[in-house]
């Protein structure tokens, strides 16, 4: 009873720091089955994940085709907000999956893709696009990353709090401009759209940088392996 007690309160403590710091990566980096996170796919983090990435999709449609650029930029910011919350409950209630820690930076990287789109196509510039491609540039350069991690290493990687970070400005850069275009039908200056993008082109290179660093350190810290298949796990710097 003492031992059933003392692991409820366990519970209870990781709960509330999981909702006293929500930007707390998912999982540490692991390599073993012991570790990793739930294997069954289909978990309400999962399905809003799925839904975040057909919002996407609708609001690039309201906007290219339907001719509804407010119903476009409310869908896309509802998709974010949806971001904050999925990763929320699956850390708040051990729903971690593999197929969800692949499934988010997809739904992300979809998501920003129609808001950055559409911001290139309205401001016009060639300096914005330029901005752009350089951000969809690391963004390719994460995934490949990733793939290889897990690929070569078994080790998968989480998003950091870092990375976190800058996906919310790069959200609330991204949307805020298309709201205040579109909603508000204030139009936004070149130059601060191109200012808005530098420091989103800065978050985005120096959060793959730590990236990069936290998984060397990482590597460096995992023990050996002295049987084949051996687990071994290693904890997110």
């Amino acid at each position: 009873m003492a031992a059933m007690a003392q692991r409820r309160r366990a519970s209870v403590r990781s709960a509330l720091v999981t909702i006293v710091h929500p930007f707390q990566p998912a999982c540490v980096y692991y390599r073993t089955s012991t570790m990793a996170p739930t294997p069954i796919p289909l978990t309400i983090p999962n399905l809003v994940t799925a839904t975040r990435i057909a919002m996407a999709v609708i609001g690039a449609w309201l906007a290219a085709r339907a001719g509804e650029p407010e119903a476009a930029v409310v869908v896309c910011i509802v998709a974010s907000l949806l971001d904050a919350f999925d990763g929320w409950y699956a850390r708040a209630f051990a729903q971690c999956s593999r197929v969800g820690e692949h499934m988010d930076p997809l739904a992300d990287k979809i998501l920003m893709g129609v808001v950055y789109g559409w911001v290139g196509m309205d401001a016009g510039s060639a300096l914005v696009w330029s901005l752009i491609a350089l951000v969809g540039a690391r963004e390719a350069a994460m995934t490949v990353f990733r793939s290889y991690s897990l690929r070569r290493h078994g080790r998968y990687i989480p998003a950091s709090p870092f990375g976190r970070t800058k996906m919310l400005v790069q959200s609330v850069v991204g949307l805020g401009i298309l709201g205040a275009t579109h909603i508000l039908g204030i139009a936004v200056p070149v130059p601060m759209v191109v200012g808005g993008l530098a420091v989103i082109l800065v978050l985005s290179y120096a959060s793959a940088i730590a990236y990069v660093v936290d998984w060397k350190r990482a590597g460096r810290r995992e023990e050996p392996v002295h049987e084949t298949g051996t687990p071994r796990a290693v904890a997110n710097s």
